[in-house]
């Protein structure tokens, strides 16, 4: 059984962490099979993520979420928790940073490490509220989020891969909108290009 860290920096006074929250949870609902360790909350801070890798051997990959700047992952206490200062103790795993602005310096920084590096060189778009969106749409939401660091977990590793699996999940959710949606969700269609024509891998 595969065996995987999210780590999902949030606390309840950060409205804008909120979905990012939702998506680690989605995350690890959707993740059959594996055995996902979630270190998240208060607990997520720089210190915790590097015990958490350095100790438990047996971790294919990790999925960060949380607040990003273009050079780390943020934590919970508003200090970086993954940038290139600490980005060898990932080792040769899998880490995808499911957070604004990582792909424009920090994973081009970590393309020397045997590990994989994904992230995003643009503020993604996450302004929507789940509890207000279709259940069909939601669904779809879902699936979007989630499909990259599924992907990690079945073994894909090369972009192009990865961009295809995003790209499947992000055409079905347009295609939803489109036929049903008059009003449009717009952050929501943003957000399914960001995540496939964004996308960065350090190699």
């Amino acid at each position: 059984m595969a065996r995987f860290l999210v780590f999902a920096a949030w606390t309840p006074e950060d409205a804008a962490l909120w979905n990012s929250r939702w998506m680690a949870e989605q995350t690890i609902h959707l993740a059959a099979g594996a055995e996902a360790v979630a270190v998240e909350g208060g607990d997520a801070v720089r210190e915790t993520l590097e015990s958490a890798l350095e100790e438990d051997s047996a971790l294919e990959g990790v999925a960060l979420f949380g607040h990003g700047l273009t050079h780390a992952v943020m934590g919970s206490d508003a200090r970086e928790a993954l940038d290139a200062g600490n980005a060898a103790c990932v080792g040769p795993r899998w880490a995808h940073a499911m957070a604004c602005n990582t792909g424009v310096a920090l994973v081009p920084s970590c393309a020397g490490h045997p590990g994989l590096f994904i992230g995003y060189d643009v503020r993604l778009i996450v302004e929507w509220t789940v509890e207000e969106l279709p259940g069909a749409l939601r669904e779809l939401l879902v699936r979007l989020v989630t499909a990259t660091t599924l992907g990690l977990l079945a073994g894909v590793r090369a972009r192009i891969d990865l961009q295809r699996r995003a790209a499947a999940a992000a055409d079905e959710l347009t295609a939803w909108v489109i036929e049903n949606a008059e009003d449009g969700y717009l952050g929501v269609l943003v957000l399914a290009q960001q995540l496939v024509d964004r996308m960065v891998v350090s190699r």
